[in-house]
């Protein structure tokens, strides 16, 4: 049957205004809803009703396909039908100042309660001062010190008059008490001293160390008096302060009644805050340090709670997507600083992470960026297991402990993790780490693709005009919005589909709203929306023009016309960076005798992977279910993709490399105005392969460069053709005749149109490979029979050698007698002649 070609219509959809399921995409309604995914939906309704520990989700799917916009809108709405989470506190433990406690508050309570306590603060600055200013205050602590000093002077005054008795006067200055005697009434001064009778002083002094050793008896008792004065005071200064500092307390107590937390702190805040008072009472006896700002600010960092997370009653549950899932954002963090050489901190210095402010809710974390650092995985896991979230950050390994000073009581955790990833981060865990299963029990796959019926039509339409009437975009016209919809279905490689990845069909939407402006168009059109995939090509085209280039210059030969044995064009595509283009490759193929088999070059070089080795492998079960069966198939050939300097993988260069081989082995040359793509079988089918656009298109930028004959071609299975969106030159060369696609579904049909010339038989064809290959065969067989003949001969002649030497020593036995003493006199005179030199 005759191969017919492709018609421009083939090539691309063929999608017209009056076709589309509305009359303009201005009239349709907007809509916020996404299109497709029905599979991804209805996991996430699933996983997000089921309450069960270890039924976290993993959102599966490329980038761009709306998978953290759509985990986030089922959030939000899911979130606001549920109650409000509590808020969470961190207070003072006067106990252990190491360890603060975790205390929950009703939501919105953690706000107002830091807020209270602040006035607290500010009303215990004012109210314990004037305490100690009060007169009852002063009276009591007058009669404290009056009793101290009555017990001091009642024992000074019963020594001064038993002194005064002996003839003695008591003198009391500040610091010192001292005797001194009396002389008609009077002290005696030095001088007078001095000039007493020695007699006279010694008495004197007698009686001066007997007075001084009863004072000191007398004043024995004197620390004790000290110590109760001290403690009376202190006692007392405890009193004033509980008692000016409990109403405030108190009414806290009742305002927060019922909470039990907030309870315990307000009974040990009320026994703490009479010690630090105390402590810092400098502070607050001087009636110019009312306000000092340092017992302020001491107040501050240690009576007022440290609002760790704040909900909104009207919010619903939280919904946190943390974009930047560092340690100390996902688990919170302590900050320190360093003053006078210390390092110091303290519960205020608290800061909560994703997972405090997400608790009780949702947390959308994105796979990739989590692995950033090694520790977060590990935490992760462990805080959804014990159901606990702590300040615990690691330590790095080959590095010295951070002293956080702090080990805060862990929060309990209510959480439901969504992750969202690629595939591949999707079964490298469930391959490589055993408890991921175990905690991410709902996987939510996001399709790639959809049908283009009308309803994903009119809905795709609903999405662009909500997306632009978001970004202040122009409106779109009709025809516009056909090559919008071209875009889709070649994003996703297919005819009759979708492409899901709408990120990228809005970013194409938005470089067209930009040509638009730049030519003062009202609306956006398909010539903006083509406009702008030039534009964008042209940016990323740099290499691949460099290649073309080597090619015109003939750097890399690439034929496009004539006829040549053993060579034919193949295709393939190029993966650079977010760039794919495709670009011909030259393939060769050299048939000899011999048994080596089909040598892949590529593989002995080792720069052929492993499918595209499976491919070559295929060659010979195909030569030799085809035309071998009456006789072994024997022969050598080496296949190899010319000037290809680099790694090389797929099979879909398979049909060019069997039409090069056939083509070699019968001597037929090959057209080398067509280029060929696609995989083949044992059984000599076309298979489809990726990337058919980009391949014939490469081929077709080549012959457009050189000049258009009308006889250039590509030959692509028929497979694709369901797969084809060609660019708008491509259909635009096809219609005009300039250039062919055909669609082959076997390798008859390929080798039809690269090796035969109006008529030939393709009967005739077949059987010069048959005679071909089993020419290669006795070829072959008539070289080993030669071989063997030749290693008979041989054999032969060595016998017939052997038996003449035996019948020689048959007939001269001493002979053979002298011959072998003679080698053993040699024997032992090599070994005389070794022993000599060893000594030596």
């Amino acid at each position: 049957m005759p191969i017919n070609a492709l018609t421009h219509q083939q090539l691309s959809i063929r999608l017209q205004s009056d076709e589309l399921p509305f009359k303009s995409v201005s009239e349709v309604a907007s809509n916020v809803d996404f299109l497709g995914q029905h599979r991804a939906k209805l996991a996430l309704s699933f996983g997000l009703e089921t309450k069960r520990r270890g039924y976290n989700l993993f959102a599966m799917g490329n980038s761009g396909t709306g998978r953290i916009s759509m985990v986030m809108k089922h959030l939000e709405a899911k979130a606001q039908l549920q109650k409000a989470q509590p808020d969470w506190i961190y207070v003072n433990n006067f106990d252990e100042p190491r360890e603060p406690w975790a205390v929950q508050m009703p939501t919105g309570y953690g706000r107002e309660l830091v807020s209270d306590c602040q006035k607290m603060v500010g009303r215990l600055l004012v109210t314990i001062p004037a305490a100690f200013e009060n007169p009852s205050y002063q009276r009591k602590k007058s009669a404290i010190d009056k009793t101290f000093n009555q017990k001091f002077e009642s024992a000074i005054e019963s020594l001064e008059k038993e002194a005064n008795e002996k003839g003695f006067a008591l003198f009391q200055d500040a610091s010192n008490i001292s005797f001194s005697p009396l002389i008609d009434g009077k002290p005696v001064d030095e001088l007078t001293f001095s000039g007493l009778p020695q007699e006279k002083r010694d008495s004197i002094n007698l009686v001066i160390d007997e007075l001084e050793d009863k004072l000191t008896e007398a004043l024995l008792e004197m620390p004790q008096w000290t110590r109760e004065s001290y403690d009376a005071v202190q006692d007392l200064n405890a009193l004033t302060i509980s008692l000016a500092s409990t109403p405030i307390i108190s009414e806290l107590e009742e305002k927060y009644r019922g909470l039990t937390g907030l309870q315990i702190y307000f009974k040990e805040l009320k026994k703490f805050l009479v010690k630090i008072i105390q402590e810092n009472f400098n502070l607050v006896e001087s009636p110019e340090l009312k306000n000092d700002r340092h017992l302020r600010e001491m107040l501050q960092q240690t009576i007022v709670p440290n609002l760790l997370v704040h909900n909104n009653p009207a919010m619903g549950a939280p919904v946190v997507h943390e974009e930047h899932p560092t340690f100390s954002n996902l688990f919170g963090r302590v900050e320190y600083w360093n003053e006078g050489g210390a390092v110091i901190t303290g519960y205020q210095h608290i800061r909560s992470g994703a997972l405090h402010r997400a608790n009780g809710g949702y947390l959308v974390l994105e796979a990739d960026k989590i692995f950033d650092d090694p520790y977060i995985w590990g935490q992760l896991k462990q805080a959804l297991q014990t159901q606990e979230l702590k300040l615990d950050p690691p330590t790095m390994e080959g590095q010295s402990a951070v002293t956080i000073g702090l080990s805060p009581h862990g929060v309990p955790l209510n959480v439901k993790i969504i992750l969202v990833g690629t595939r591949d981060y999707y079964y490298m865990l469930q391959e490589q780490d055993d408890e991921f299963s175990e905690l991410f029990r709902v996987l939510v796959d996001f399709d790639e693709h959809l049908d283009k019926n009308d309803d994903n039509i009119m809905h795709m339409a609903q999405l662009v005009k909500t997306h632009s009437e978001r970004e202040g975009f122009a409106e779109i016209t009709n025809d516009g919005f056909i090559e919008l919809v071209k875009f889709s279905s070649r994003l996703c490689g297919h005819q009759q589909q979708l492409s899901t990845r709408f990120g990228e069909v809005f970013e194409l939407l938005g470089e067209a709203d930009v040509v638009r402006l730049q030519q003062h168009m009202p609306t956006i059109n398909s010539d903006h929306i083509v406009e702008a995939l030039q534009q964008r090509e042209f940016r990323h085209s740099r290499i691949r023009g460099e290649m073309l280039q080597e090619v015109l210059e003939n750097q890399i030969i690439i034929h496009t016309d004539g006829d040549v044995v053993g060579s034919i064009n193949g295709l393939t595509v190029w993966e650079i960076g977010s760039t794919d283009f495709g670009t011909p490759a030259r393939i060769t193929a050299t048939v000899f005798p011999g048994n080596k088999g089909i040598v892949d070059i590529e593989r002995e070089s080792e720069l052929g992977l492993s499918i595209h080795s499976k491919g070559v492998l295929i060659l010979s079960g195909f030569l030799a279910n085809r035309y071998a069966r009456e006789f072994a198939l024997t022969l050598s050939a080496n296949i190899v993709m010319e000037q290809s300097y680099g790694l090389i993988d797929g099979d879909s260069a398979s049909l060019a490399e069997l039409c090069a081989l056939i083509s070699a082995i019968t001597e037929k040359p090959i057209k080398q105005s067509m280029a060929v793509t696609g995989s083949i079988n044992q059984f000599g089918e076309v298979q489809a392969i990726g990337g058919v656009n980009e391949k014939i298109e490469g081929f077709f930028g080549l012959c457009k460069a050189r000049g258009l004959t009308g006889k250039q071609g590509v030959i692509i299975p028929k497979a694709n053709q369901s797969h084809l969106m060609l660019k708008r030159e491509v259909i635009e060369a096809v219609e005009q005749g300039m250039f062919t696609i055909y669609a082959v579904q076997n390798v008859e049909q390929a080798l039809e149109l690269l090796c035969l010339n109006p008529g030939d038989s393709l009967a005739e064809l077949h059987k010069q490979i048959s005679v071909n290959l089993k020419q290669l065969h006795d070829v072959c067989e008539d070289v080993d029979d030669d071989e063997d003949a030749e290693h008979e001969e041989e054999i032969k002649k060595l016998e017939h050698a052997k038996q003449i030497e035996q019948e020689k020593h048959k007939k001269h036995p001493e002979k053979e007698l002298e011959a072998h003493e003679k080698e053993s006199a040699d024997k032992e005179l090599k070994s005389a002649d070794s022993e000599l030199g060893e000594s030596h």
